[in-house]
C-alpha cells in the first residue's frame, strides 16, 4: 500500500464507523413504544422510513410510499442503506406519533386501516400523504421535538424544519431546452 491507499482504507473504516453510530441511532429510535408499529398500518417492528416525513413504516407501506415518489416520501432501509447525519436527526426530533398528530389530525374515526392488506392501505396512504386529507390545516407541518422520544403534548414547540418554499420567478420563455429542465 502507498500512503494514499492507507489514507482512503482509514477514511473508509471511519466513514462504515459513523454508519455504525447512525444505525444505531435509528435502532434506539425504533425502539420506542410510539414507533414499534408501522405508521400508515397495524404491521408491528417497521423496518424502513420515510426520511422527510420522519415516519417509520413497514416493507408492505415503504413500497407504496416509494410509488408517491421522493418529492412526497423519500423512503429508506434503517438497517441496509447509507444515511447521513441530518436524516438521522430527523428521525430522532419526529417519529410516528408526532408526525400523525399532524398527518392525522382531522382522520374519521375507523378510516385508518386495521390491516395491512395493500389496495386498503395504499388508498390510505395516497390519501393522507397525496391528497392531505386528514392534515391538520392549521399548521405547516408536524412539530419536531428535540430527540428524547417524548409525547407531542410534552415536547416543546418547535417550529418547522423546512420553511415554505417560494413560487419560483418566472423564466423568459425561449423555446429552448434549458427553458424544459427549467435551467
Amino acid at each position: 500500500f502507498c500512503g494514499r491507499d492507507l489514507g482512503r482504507l482509514s477514511h473508509l473504516r471511519m466513514s462504515d464507523l459513523e454508519q455504525r453510530r447512525l444505525l444505531k441511532r435509528l435502532d434506539a429510535c425504533l425502539k420506542r413504544p410510539e414507533n414499534q408499529l408501522c405508521a400508515d398500518c397495524p404491521s408491528r417492528q417497521p423496518r424502513w422510513a420515510s426520511v422527510n416525513l420522519g415516519i417509520f413504516i413497514c416493507t408492505n407501506c415503504s413500497g407504496i410510499h416509494r410509488s408517491l415518489g421522493v418529492h412526497i416520501s423519500f423512503v429508506r432501509s434503517t438497517t441496509l442503506d447509507t444515511w447521513k447525519e441530518k436524516q438521522v436527526v430527523d428521525m430522532e426530533t419526529m417519529g410516528n406519533d408526532r408526525a400523525n398528530a399532524y398527518w392525522e389530525a382531522r382522520l374519521p374515526p375507523g378510516a385508518k386501516p386495521t390491516s395491512s392488506a395493500l389496495p386498503v392501505v395504499e388508498k390510505y396512504i395516497r390519501a393522507k400523504y397525496e391528497r392531505k386529507m386528514y392534515a391538520d390545516s392549521t399548521r405547516d407541518g408536524p412539530t419536531r421535538g428535540d430527540g428524547s422520544g417524548g409525547s407531542v403534548a410534552s415536547a416543546p414547540a418547535v417550529a418547522p424544519a423546512v420553511a415554505p418554499a417560494a413560487a419560483p420567478a418566472a423564466a423568459p420563455m425561449g423555446g429552448g431546452l434549458g427553458d424544459l429542465l427549467d435551467v
